[in-house]
């Protein structure tokens, strides 16, 4: 009888049936079940892998009705002669079927829609996050950066670092984190391969299957990922003008035990708001009362237009119950790659075992010349002149989207970040708006990407830091006029 090496997800929404029939169907199309071959009867099957019959009914029913394979009363069941191409056929002879092997717990794994949609092409307004304009990036403190490190350097660089990450850069991190009011020493500082490292290492340490993680909604979707990767139970905790709302966690508390929670304060993804003072102190005080950690992403603190900027939430951590998460993707440029995590000094050590036993460091050089970078004054005098055009950049896009978009757009002015929260109005067809704007070469990530439970597809968030001022406003009229086309109903005169 066939080698059957299926094995159920018992934990996973997916029906076995489901699971069996997808598995036999990776076995067909990697040629390890040829046309015309039998399959096993399902009676032998089923004992086989511990299932009832009626499981295994179901799977070879679901492929005879994908014309996968065909039964023949009295016969059995054999491939069919005739297999549709599954994309991940080989062009010819026999492939390995992977996907009977991969682990349960990375079966669900999904990339989100909004990442596997290739950009327009080519792209004439770039409005996604995540991006920075190369044209205001610091290139000679860059070059000089790197090579004093390379001059200065590059021996000690040349052997292996501390787990924690190069102690003159921590050392660096540490000094300027007295500027958001914490007050720390390397030792308390550990670096990652940015600030989403970082939320995967928490995961990792801290997340049993299972375990409940409250995530603010619409909210930043690489948490997201990472806690459905580390399958825990993600809870939606509603975003309004003060941030997050701190009346709706304090009800789901009182019903069951929540293992983190996670929050961006400063500049609230997506939306851009910031954490409220009252609302600041009823999170720790809950945070206290419930023994919970506290996640802080403060991603995006350097860029504040408004207020001056409110003391990150560890500042309020007397007991190391808040987890400082920080990166420089935004500051200088995503392609860096360097975050770092600050924590109470037995859950650092923790992380920093995490990473050791599967990634011994970040690239040495690129943190001798951040740590460079930072040392000389290059970064603070970088982001200050960066403060300036992001201001002007968002004043353009507020002013174009007031003066273009149709009526009942809704968006807020952002206290911090690098987007502005979009909400069309309902009676836009979101989905051939998106078309059209693809069409038209603007790159721009639907709002759905940012909710646990599908909602926001009539929303978008746009980032401003891509483009100076003129390109933001052409743009915005382009995104107006492509809204107002798309409108399902006309008010009457």
């Amino acid at each position: 009888m066939l080698d059957v090496a299926f094995q159920p997800d018992r934990s996973a929404a997916e029906p076995i049936y489901r699971q069996l029939g997808s598995y036999l169907r990776a076995l067909v199309a990697a040629g390890r079940l040829v046309p015309g071959e039998k399959l096993p009867a399902s009676r032998e099957l089923a004992l086989s892998l511990g299932l009832s019959r009626n499981t295994v009914n179901q799977a070879y029913q679901s492929l005879i009705d994908a014309n996968v394979v065909v039964s023949h009363v009295g016969q059995g069941t054999f491939v069919a002669s005739r297999v549709a191409a599954s994309p991940e056929a080989p062009p010819a002879g026999r492939a390995f079927a992977w996907e009977g092997l991969v682990a349960r717990r990375t079966r669900a794994l999904e990339i989100p829609e909004a990442l596997l949609r290739p950009a327009p092409e080519p792209i004439r307004f770039e409005f996604r996050g995540g991006r920075v304009d190369p044209e205001l990036l610091p290139r000679t403190a860059l070059r000089r950066s790197y090579a004093r490190a390379i001059s200065a350097q590059l021996p000690d660089l040349a052997n292996p670092l501390d787990p924690f990450g190069w102690r003159p850069l921590r050392e660096a991190i540490a000094r300027s984190l007295l500027a958001r009011g914490i007050r720390c020493d390397a030792d308390d500082v550990a670096i990652t391969s940015g600030a989403q490292h970082a939320l995967e290492l928490v995961a990792r340490v801290l997340i049993d299957p299972g375990d409940a993680v409250a995530l603010e909604q619409p909210g930043y979707f690489g948490a997201s990922l990472v806690f459905g990767a580390a399958r825990a139970q993600p809870i939606g905790i509603e975003v309004d003008d003060e941030g997050l709302r701190t009346d709706q966690l304090a009800r789901v508390l009182n019903r069951r035990r929540v293992k983190l929670v996670y929050t961006t304060p400063s500049a609230q993804s997506p939306t851009g708001v910031a954490l409220s003072d009252a609302r600041r102190s009823a999170l720790l005080e809950l945070a206290d009362a419930h023994q919970i950690p506290v996640l802080e992403d403060d991603y995006d603190s350097e860029f504040r237009y408004e207020d001056p900027p409110r003391p990150a939430l560890k500042t309020r951590d007397p007991a190391g119950q808040v987890i400082y998460v920080g990166t420089f993707s935004k500051a200088l440029f995503p392609g860096l790659r360097l975050g770092y995590v600050v924590a109470a000094r037995p859950l650092l050590t923790r992380l920093a075992l995490a990473r050791f036993r599967g990634d011994f460091g970040s690239d040495a050089l690129a943190q001798a010349a951040l740590a460079q970078l930072i040392e000389s004054g290059a970064l603070e005098r970088h982001v200050r002149g960066l403060r300036r055009h992001y201001a002007a950049r968002r004043d353009a896009m507020l002013e174009a989207l007031a003066a273009h978009m149709p009526e009942g757009t809704r968006f807020r002015p952002p206290q911090g970040g690098h987007a502005v929260w979009v909400e069309l109005p309902a009676d836009v067809d979101s989905d051939a708006f998106f078309e059209s704007m693809f069409a038209a070469g603007i790159a721009a990530a639907r709002g759905d990407f940012a909710y646990l439970d599908g909602r926001g597809r009539g929303c978008l968030p746009l980032a401003f830091v891509n483009h100076p001022p003129e390109r933001i406003a052409r743009g915005i009229a382009e995104i107006g006029a492509i809204a107002k086309r798309h409108r399902t109903r006309r008010k009457s005169a």
